[in-house]
């Protein structure tokens, strides 16, 4: 009776044991946060790093045009990743013209290129653009850019993501404001 009583014991301990070990686990899925945003009836997880809502940093940024001259552009975005520059502020509903910029070890070079965007406060994800960063656009060895036109439909803050390939690679969160 007492050996029975010991196992019994131990397979309590075991079963609890596994039982903690499980709740742990489901645990970590949950705090592995993501936004959930819907496209084309679909749902999209936006991983926290590419949904912050802090604005991107805006800074001067500057380089050699192919004859040597010094440009300096206006940019909001990463100095490490992406960036954009053209007409700011962004107003909604206007198509304009902005440049892209990538500053990164990754040769994204005539990889296809599609931005996403959504609000915030919202979950309907929009197609704004896509194309690609054409080798021929390079002027140093780790930049590269891409002309575009953008056009978001609303006033507020927006997350722009850079898909490469269909992969997340970027964002750059941005304020567009009213139509004047």
């Amino acid at each position: 009776m007492r050996k029975s009583t010991v196992y019994l014991a131990i397979l309590i301990l075991l079963l609890l044991l596994v039982a903690g070990c499980e709740t742990e686990g489901n645990t970590e899925k949950e705090n592995s946060k993501h936004t959930d945003v819907e496209y084309a009836g679909s749902t999209i997880k936006i991983k926290d790093e590419y949904s912050e809502w802090n604005l991107s940093s805006k800074f001067d940024y500057q380089t050699k045009s192919y004859s040597g001259e010094s440009i300096t552009y206006e940019v909001i975005g990463n100095k490490h990743g992406f960036g954009i520059t053209g007409k700011f502020p962004i107003v909604a509903g206007e198509s304009e013209k902005y440049f892209w910029f990538y500053w990164g070890e990754e040769n994204i070079k005539n990889q296809p290129v599609k931005v996403m965007a959504y609000k915030k406060g919202s979950d309907e994800l929009n197609k704004v653009f896509s194309g690609k960063f054409y080798e021929g656009a390079q002027i140093k060895e780790k930049e590269v850019n891409m002309p575009s036109h953008l056009k978001l439909p609303s006033a507020g803050v927006w997350n722009l993501l850079v898909y490469i390939n269909d992969e997340l690679s970027g964002n750059v969160v941005v304020d567009v404001l009213p139509i004047k």
